[in-house]
Order: C-alpha cells, then sequence, then structure tokens
C-alpha cells in the first residue's frame, strides 16, 4: 500500500514539474484591444521576470517568448487599467484593456517627492509630460509651457541664444516688491530660472506646477510664488534601450525690421527740415543740393550717394541650431539606470563678418548635458536612488559695444541710429565706409569684425543620493527616509577686445580724390587683448529625514510623512561672498479618504530662514483642503453613467516668500564711507576727516511676506475619459510686504528702512477643456485642448503717502500700474494749438505744432505736468490662453499649438518708430504721418522729431499687446517596424517641428514683438525695445531606438 502512495507521490511531482518548467521557454503570442479595436504600443511583460518584455504592434499583436515558471504577464497603456493575467497552458491569447475613465492611475507629482492618484488629490496641480516639451525646438524649457499649463504666465522678452528663457509667473504677480519667480524642484535639487534653461528637455519625465496653498504649503516660507517640480526619467526593467536623436533646424527672425526706401526718407527728410522753419538745402546739402535726391532715387552713384538698408548688411536670412541627443535604459528588477548625453547649439543672426579674425564675433550658444540616475533594490524593504547631473553652457556674444558708454549695435539697429545716407558699407576700393559727420559714425561691419568677443562660461553639477527603507516589521506601511542633494552653478567670463575702440573706417574727399581716414591718421587697428576671470557661483545642500506612513483599513485610507529638511546657500559675485544661509524647518502631511470618496487633507511647514533675526526666523505654515467625489456615491453611479467622475474641491491655507527684495542681512547695522561720509573739525575750510554714517535704518523685525490663499475648484469626466473639464477659482491675499515709508516727514533726518506693510489681493480663475477619442478600430486618435487663464491684482495698501489728486494714487491699481499723459488726437488748427494747455517740463518744449500730439489737462489748471498723468492699465498681461489639437493615423502623427495673451499695454514709441532721428531711417509706420492734405486720415504725428510733445508718453503711443501666437507645429511618421528590423534597429521616427511660426493677430506695428517689453520699473515707461528679437524656429529630426 505505502509503495502505491509513494508511486502515487512521484508521478504527481513529475507532472506538477512538467508543469511548472513546461512554461520556461513557451512562445505566447496575442492581440491587445480594447472595445473598439487594436490597441498599439502597449507593454507587456512578465511579472516574475520584468527584464521581459516587449510592445504591441500597430494591429495590436505582440509575441513573447517567457522567462519565468508563472507565466503571468503585467498589461500596461497609457489611458487603460493595468492588467494581470495567467497565461496557464495557453500559447495563444487574446487580452482586453478597459479604458481608466476616471483617471485611477493617473499619477501627479507633489512636493518632496510624493505623489497622488489623481483621483484622490485634493490640489490645484497641472501637469506637462516630457513628451509635449520636446515637441518645441527651443533650448529653454519655460518657452515651451505657454499655452500649455493653465495658470503658468509668462513673457519671453529675447530671443538671444543662451539668454532666451522666459520670465514667468504661477497665478500672475501678488507683490509690488518681493520676488515673482517660483521654487523650482528639479529632482529634489532647487534651481534658479537662469539653471532651468540650461536643462535638457531630452532627460524629462513630467513638469508639474503647484498653485495652491495645499500643494505648496510644505515649502512654507518659499511657497507663496507656487512651485514648479521637474521629474527626469528613470530606468525600467528590461533589456537596455538605446534612442538617439539629431536634430537640424534653421532660425530667423521673428519680426519683420523693414524700413523706407532711400528715396521716400529723404523726401520726409525734407517735409521735417520745412516741417522745423528750416532750409532743407542748407541744412543737408548732401541730400538736397542741386541734382543730389535724384541720384538716390536711381542708386546711379551708390558710392558717394548711398542708401543702405543696414538690417539686410547685417543679418543673415537664416542661422543653424543642432541638437543630439543619446540615451540608453533599461535593467532588473534589482538594478534600473538611466543615461542621457545631449549637446546644443544655436547660431546668432550676423553675417560671419570675423570669418578671417581667427574667433567668433557673433552671438553663439553651446550646451553640454549629462545625467545618469539609478535605483537599486538589493532586497524587498530596501530602496537606493543615485542621481548625478551636469550642465555646461558656453554663451558667446559680440564685444562690439564702442568707447565709454556706447551701446550694442544691436540698440542702435533697432534704435534707428545707424545712418542710412551718411555712408556706404563698403567703399569703392574694398575699405569700410564712414562718415565725418552725423550722429553714428562707426560703421557697424567693422564694429562686429574688429570688437572681439564676450564670452560667458556657466557649469551646473548636482548629485542626489536618496535611502528609503521599509519599517513593515514595526508596522505595515511604515517607510524611513534620508536624502542628499548637492548642487553648484559656477561663472566666469573671458574676452577679447581692442586696447582702443577707435576702427579705421573711410570716406570719400572729393578735394584729394581720395579715401581719407575718418579719424585723423588712424590707418591700424589696436591691439587685441584678453580678459576675463571669476563672475560668481553658488552652492546649494539639502539634507531631508522622514517617515513615512500609507497603508488602508478596508474602506479607509491613509497617507502621512513627517520630514526634517535643511538647505544651505552659498552665494558669491566677484565683488563680494556672503555667509552660507540656511532654510529649515519640519514638514507635516496627512491625508484620509473614505472609498476614494470623501477626501481631506492637511499640510503644514514649521520652517524659517537665516535672512532674518532670531526672534522672526521662524512660522507655521498650515493648509487644509478638502475633496468629494460625488461620483462614487451609490445614487450616482447608478443613474449617471455618462459621467465617469465628478469631483468637488476646495482648500484654504498660508505661505510665505522669503524673496522679499532686500538684503540678507536687513535686521542688522550697516555703515558706508567714502565721499561725503567725512566729518569737518574746526572754522570752515580746514581738513574733512574720513568717517562713516548708516545710511538707512536697520528693521530688527523685518520679516518674510505671508500668504492666505483660498481654492475651489471642480474636476469631471465623461463619456468614458473623452470629455474632460477642470475649472479652478482663487483668491490671495499677500501681506508684510517691504514698504519704504511715505507718511513720515524728511526732516526726521534719515532714511527710514523698509517695513513689511503693503497688502497686494490677487484674484482669478483657471478653465481648461479637453476632448479625445479613438477612431476606426483605433487606428485614429485625435484631442483638443483649450485653456484659458486670469490673474487681476490689486494693490490694497502702500503707505504711500497723500497724493495731489486722486489719479495719481498706486493704491487700488495693479502692481506695475503705468501713468501716461492722456491725448486728444492731433492739433487740427492754429486756434486749437494756441488755445491748448502747454507741456511743462524740466526743459519747457516750444516747438509745438499743427498735427502734433495733444494733451489733455486733467487737473484743470492750464498747464500739462506731472499732475496730469493719468492712469492706463499695466504691462502684465491678466488673460493667457492656449489652444492645441492633433492626431494620429496609423503612423502619421500631428500636433500644433496656438497661444495668446490679453488686457495688458505697450508703448510702441520707441527707438525707430518715434522718428526721432530723421537724418537715419524711416519706417513704413511712419508714412501714415500728419500732413495739411492727410490731417483727416493721419495714424502718425507729424514729423516733428524727439525735441516736440510727440516724444511725450502718451496714450497716443500705447496700444494693447494682446497678440494670438501660432506657437508651436509638429508632424512626424513612424516608419514600419519591419523596415526597421531590417536596420538592426527597434524603430525609427523621422519627424519636422516649428516653433514661433507667426502672429495671427496683433495691434502693434509688424517689427515690435508683444512679449519684447524689457523695461518694468518705472510707471511711466514699459522700456525700449533692445533687445535680440525672437526667433522662429525650422527644425528637421530623426529618433532611432535600438
Amino acid at each position: 500500500m505505502m509503495k502505491k502512495i509513494l508511486t502515487y507521490i512521484i508521478l504527481l511531482s513529475a507532472l506538477l514539474v512538467q508543469t511548472v518548467y513546461g512554461q520556461v521557454g513557451k512562445t505566447v503570442s496575442g492581440i491587445i484591444s480594447d472595445n473598439r479595436g487594436p490597441i498599439p504600443g502597449a507593454s507587456i511583460y512578465e511579472k516574475e521576470a520584468t527584464a521581459n518584455g516587449t510592445t504591441s504592434d500597430q494591429d495590436g499583436k505582440f509575441t513573447l517568448k517567457l522567462k519565468s515558471t508563472s507565466g503571468v504577464l503585467i498589461v500596461k497603456s497609457v489611458g487603460y487599467l493595468t492588467r494581470e493575467i495567467g497565461t496557464g497552458n495557453r500559447t495563444s491569447i487574446n487580452i482586453t484593456l478597459e479604458e481608466d475613465a476616471k483617471g485611477l492611475e493617473e499619477v501627479v507629482v507633489l512636493g518632496f517627492g510624493e505623489k497622488a492618484k489623481k483621483i484622490t488629490n485634493t490640489g490645484a496641480v497641472s501637469s506637462i509630460s516630457g513628451r509635449e516639451i520636446r515637441q518645441s525646438p527651443t533650448a529653454s524649457i519655460q518657452n515651451s509651457l505657454a499655452g500649455r499649463l493653465p495658470g503658468f504666465f509668462s513673457q519671453q522678452r529675447s530671443g538671444q541664444p543662451g539668454k532666451d528663457g522666459a520670465a514667468f509667473q504661477i497665478r500672475g504677480i501678488s507683490t509690488y516688491q518681493g520676488t515673482t519667480t517660483p521654487l523650482i524642484i528639479v529632482d529634489d535639487i532647487e534651481v534658479t530660472a537662469d539653471q532651468i534653461n540650461m536643462l535638457d528637455q531630452n532627460e524629462i519625465e513630467s513638469l508639474t506646477i503647484l498653485k495652491d496653498a495645499s500643494t505648496t504649503a510644505v515649502y512654507g516660507v518659499r511657497g507663496a510664488n507656487g512651485v514648479v517640480v521637474v521629474r527626469t526619467r528613470r530606468g525600467e526593467s528590461g533589456k537596455p534601450q538605446l534612442t538617439f536623436r539629431q536634430e537640424t533646424g534653421l532660425t530667423r527672425s521673428a519680426v519683420n525690421f523693414k524700413t523706407n526706401d532711400g528715396y521716400t526718407t529723404l523726401k520726409m527728410l525734407n517735409e521735417y527740415t520745412t516741417e522745423q522753419y528750416m532750409d532743407p538745402v542748407s541744412q543737408y546739402p548732401k541730400f538736397f543740393a542741386g541734382n543730389n535726391l535724384e541720384h538716390y532715387r536711381l542708386q546711379d552713384d551708390p558710392y558717394n550717394y548711398p542708401f543702405v538698408d543696414w538690417w539686410d548688411e547685417l543679418t543673415k536670412k537664416f542661422s543653424m541650431q543642432n541638437r543630439s541627443n543619446f540615451d540608453i535604459s533599461g535593467g532588473t528588477q534589482k538594478t534600473k539606470y538611466f543615461v542621457s548625453l545631449g549637446y546644443f547649439s544655436q547660431g546668432g543672426m550676423y553675417k560671419d563678418f570675423t570669418k578671417d579674425e581667427g574667433y567668433n564675433g557673433d552671438y553663439q550658444f553651446d550646451r553640454y548635458n549629462f545625467r545618469s540616475n539609478v535605483d537599486l533594490d538589493p532586497n524587498k524593504t530596501l530602496h537606493i536612488r543615485f542621481d548625478l547631473s551636469g550642465r555646461f553652457g558656453v554663451t558667446n556674444s559680440p564685444n562690439d559695444s564702442p568707447g565709454n558708454g556706447g551701446a550694442p549695435t544691436l540698440q542702435y539697429l533697432w534704435n534707428g541710429q545707424l545712418s542710412a545716407f551718411g555712408y556706404p558699407a563698403y567703399n569703392a576700393n574694398g575699405t569700410y565706409g564712414g562718415s565725418t559727420s552725423g550722429s553714428t559714425k562707426i560703421n557697424p561691419i567693422a564694429n562686429l569684425r574688429w570688437s572681439g568677443y564676450s564670452r560667458d562660461y556657466t557649469n551646473n553639477l548636482g548629485f542626489v543620493t536618496q535611502v528609503d527603507q521599509k519599517l513593515n516589521f514595526i508596522t505595515q506601511g511604515l517607510t524611513a527616509n534620508l536624502l542628499l542633494s548637492y548642487a553648484s552653478d559656477y561663472s566666469f567670463n573671458r574676452s577679447l577686445k581692442r586696447s582702443s575702440s577707435e576702427i579705421p573706417t573711410y570716406y570719400y574727399d572729393a578735394n584729394t580724390s581720395s579715401y581719407q581716414p575718418v579719424v585723423n591718421n588712424l590707418y591700424r587697428l589696436g591691439k587685441l587683448t584678453r580678459s576675463g576671470g571669476y563672475t560668481g557661483s553658488n552652492r546649494l545642500t539639502n539634507l531631508q529625514a522622514s517617515l513615512k506612513y500609507n497603508r488602508s483599513f478596508d474602506n479607509h485610507n491613509v497617507n502621512a510623512f513627517v520630514l526634517l529638511n535643511q538647505t544651505t546657500k552659498t552665494e558669491e559675485t566677484s565683488a563680494i561672498a556672503y555667509d552660507p544661509y540656511n532654510v529649515r524647518g519640519i514638514v507635516t502631511s496627512l491625508s484620509y479618504n473614505y472609498k476614494q470618496k470623501y477626501l481631506l487633507d492637511f499640510k503644514g511647514a514649521y520652517n524659517g530662514s537665516d535672512k532674518f533675526q532670531s526672534s522672526k526666523k521662524y512660522q507655521f505654515f498650515p493648509a487644509v483642503s478638502v475633496a468629494y467625489n460625488i461620483s462614487e456615491e451609490p445614487f450616482f453611479k447608478n443613474n449617471i453613467n455618462f459621467i465617469d467622475n465628478l469631483k468637488l474641491r476646495g482648500s484654504y491655507g498660508m505661505v510665505g516668500n522669503d524673496g522679499i527684495g532686500s538684503s540678507v542681512y536687513s535686521y542688522e547695522k550697516t555703515y558706508v564711507g567714502g565721499s561725503g561720509k567725512g566729518y569737518i573739525f574746526g572754522e570752515t575750510g580746514n581738513t574733512t576727516y574720513s568717517g562713516l554714517i548708516e545710511p538707512t535704518l536697520a528693521n530688527t523685525e523685518i520679516t518674510w511676506e505671508t500668504q492666505r490663499d483660498a481654492n475651489i475648484g471642480l474636476e469631471l469626466r465623461m463619456f468614458k475619459g473623452r470629455l474632460g473639464l477642470n475649472v479652478d477659482f482663487y483668491k490671495k491675499r499677500r501681506e508684510d510686504i517691504l514698504t519704504q515709508r511715505a507718511s513720515v516727514a524728511a526732516a526726521f533726518g534719515a532714511s527710514l528702512p523698509y517695513v513689511n506693510l503693503g497688502i497686494v489681493d490677487n484674484k482669478g480663475y483657471e478653465v481648461e477643456l479637453t476632448y479625445k477619442d479613438n477612431l476606426f478600430s483605433n487606428k485614429l486618435s485625435y484631442f483638443v485642448n483649450a485653456q484659458i487663464s486670469h490673474s487681476e491684482n490689486k494693490v490694497i495698501f502702500r503707505d504711500e503717502g497723500a497724493v495731489r489728486y486722486p489719479w495719481l494714487g498706486l493704491t487700488g491699481k495693479p502692481v506695475g500700474a503705468l501713468f501716461a499723459y492722456q491725448d486728444a488726437g492731433l492739433y487740427q488748427s492754429l486756434s486749437d494749438l494756441y488755445n491748448s494747455p502747454k507741456l511743462i517740463t524740466a526743459t519747457p518744449l516750444s516747438n509745438l505744432s499743427l498735427g502734433g500730439v495733444k494733451l489733455v489737462d486733467l487737473n484743470g489748471d492750464g498747464i500739462i505736468d506731472q499732475y496730469d498723468l493719468g492712469y492706463i492699465g499695466t504691462n502684465q498681461p491678466e488673460y493667457i490662453a492656449g489652444l492645441s489639437f492633433g492626431f494620429s493615423y496609423k503612423n502619421f502623427d500631428f500636433s500644433t499649438l496656438f497661444q495668446s495673451s490679453f488686457k495688458y499695454f505697450i508703448n510702441i514709441n520707441r527707438g525707430v518708430i518715434g522718428y526721432s532721428r530723421p537724418e537715419n531711417q524711416s519706417i513704413p509706420y511712419n508714412l501714415g504721418r500728419w500732413t495739411p492734405i492727410t490731417r483727416q486720415d493721419a495714424t502718425f504725428p507729424v514729423l516733428a522729431g524727439s525735441g516736440s510733445q510727440n516724444g511725450v508718453f502718451s496714450t497716443y503711443w500705447t496700444k494693447r499687446g494682446d497678440y494670438i501666437r501660432w506657437k508651436n507645429v509638429e508632424i512626424g511618421y513612424r516608419l514600419p517596424t519591419t523596415f526597421a528590423k531590417k536596420l538592426h534597429m527597434n524603430n525609427i521616427r523621422v519627424y519636422a517641428n516649428g516653433y514661433n511660426l507667426g502672429l495671427l493677430y496683433t495691434a502693434l506695428p509688424v517689427f515690435i514683438d508683444p512679449e519684447s517689453v524689457t523695461g518694468t520699473a518705472s510707471t511711466t515707461n514699459l522700456g525700449d525695445v533692445n533687445e535680440y528679437p525672437q526667433q522662429s524656429i525650422f527644425n528637421f529630426g530623426i529618433q532611432f531606438g535600438l
């Protein structure tokens, strides 16, 4: 009997072994689909051998040879619920996935490395994937975000290679003194806005902005401006995946700088001279004596009667841009890695004038990027992370500011300071033209060729080490974490310039029938000299230690953590080195939900900064948020099937801003010496002895700005995830803004310190609507996304003292309020001219004339002075909007983005547009000038030059900056897999994309970009257009995987 039993046991064991090991080496094939057809690109891998996996092809088909004994497959695809399925004895299996209509598996990134499922998140966040960012061929990450993230306000003011990063805020501006830039965190390392410009888009997995107090309170004293959280790519289990991407692009100015022809411009100069009661022939004999004007019209003697279009002479039609990326990722269950190398270069707009000089005198930017992210799991309870990154940039620019106090050639170009008639670009004998008269005598081509270069080097290094240890032996769901990060930024400069600013140029001397030097006896260039040195560095060390708890009890879900954090910053410049200062504190978070239906979240940070005195150093910043998933209620589920998810949420909390716009030690007394700081002993005329004074009194009570932040939101998904709607309303009050007292009499006898008095309110809303669907058995998929954001701020208190007239006060107006003289059109008659109030300035303007800008006397005192400046608006957009859509059909894909900003003002009376230098240039915008014949239809004042009322900042010159921009487009094609396999590659994709492709609407002249505002400090001036113009980019690329 025992023998029979033993025999049966042996036979049964053999069958079991045969069954188990029969899975190993078995090939399984099938089709991945949903209820509408095949799903391409789905990931299929073994549960117990995660490195063994594959993806479904265009028809949803897959084939996988098993390596584990269990034969259990994990199937994932974006937008679908993950499925786990056993193969058993089957070799053919078809798998149906269920759409994730409620977003159950969508994850949002929060502060300090925390993540939350979107369905249980209670805060206001917006995210964008790295793939979307890579659709824009820009050097700077933030330039690709406008119009894609609700609540993200940005202005790209320059297109200069290496310095084209947009200035940006989250939910607008809430302070008139402190910093407005959000806190930026890249993989747990705090970086500056300049440093994020250096980040390679190929490294990015996702970018998230945290917008309300419930998401930013964990950062306490640094959370008031919002937080940008960037997560870089990490490796996944599987065989090594190698990807190479190569892009080559063409860039050109996005604005059309066009001047009038020479003959038209000279006729306008003739008209202007006559208008100024001068004789054109005697004033400008070179242009108007004899038959000279006819020579300019015919251009039959261009060396003696030149007309030079300097924009055309100086700039190229297109410049080059290149990007190369290589990355490898993969790993096992215990080790995962991602390594990336990148190179980016962008050329400048000038022609290659220095090709024979042995150096680059143009604008140029080169950047090198490296990143290595490694994850180790030695056992089931321990996780170790090592990240190492480096970014090295070189920004080149012309050293072309001639003489002391000179300006770059670009500024001369924009401001119309280059003479179009004074001299030819090149003389007949090949030398550079010049002139002994006129406002600008320096030939810009010669200046660019021989003036040298200025080169800025920036090196960023960073590493992160993190250890996570599960403590399930204490209680299930408990984890201890330790993180150390370090980042350094080091910059220096190298330049090459002439020992003398004088450059040999020549004019034709008719008396000697020869070319003579413009500068007497200057025939040779000054010697080239090198200079440079250290310009600054920043070092940042961050240490975090935390306990985290995540556990479910039946229908009750709890997530909590407590974290100790210290960040040490050291800042140095070439002139001064600051002592290290710390930001340290304790962070707490507690989240609870019941059946993912009722959600409660509390976050808080007790932290402070060494910027403030010990008694004012620390404060607790709490925030609470709640949410209600109505769609999880049984009555809702059973009766309203077309709504997948409906969530209401709200939050309220307090956060701070330690970037208050003061020095690090404003609470300490400071003393300065130097001229005017000495003491005189004895009678007048005796010796003055050096001494020290306290220029501004110390403020021992100085502290951070505090902000109370309220937010309510709605999230809606309908029609099985096809339609989505997100709406947020918010209101913020920023208090304790540093303000200099204005209500104290000047007889006090000292400069008063800034004190925490100011108050600003900021309110707004955000709406995002999305629709996506798949058609024709999933062969065609498409999406549409539309969003609009509104932010409106108002100064509640500023202690500005008494104002003579109510319209002059800043209180009650937005931050950055602009004031200008109000215009009443143009003077149309002599009686109107003689009976109107006159402008009173430090140097009274006497040449008022018919056709000039007529100004309004707001206070009715009969004169126009500073008390007649009226509020006109702000230079910060109140509205931003974006519209994107795209589709993919089989192997083709297409996407595009339109972006716009509304309700802000720009002063267009800048540079060449104002006709302030009539002997140099004119533009088509000037052609609508007032004349006695065109007085009724004139769109431009009479030609009166810079010394007239036309040059005063008035509402005649302010235009709405509203615009609609075609921001981005991409079209791509993925070559058939069979073709790629023949080339021993897994996939090949070719694509073309473009950036900043044109303005579909703007009220501004064609060569003023609506984002090119360079100055915001003055309330009566929006700055000059001296910036490098924004660039349009046309880019072509190929990507293949091995």
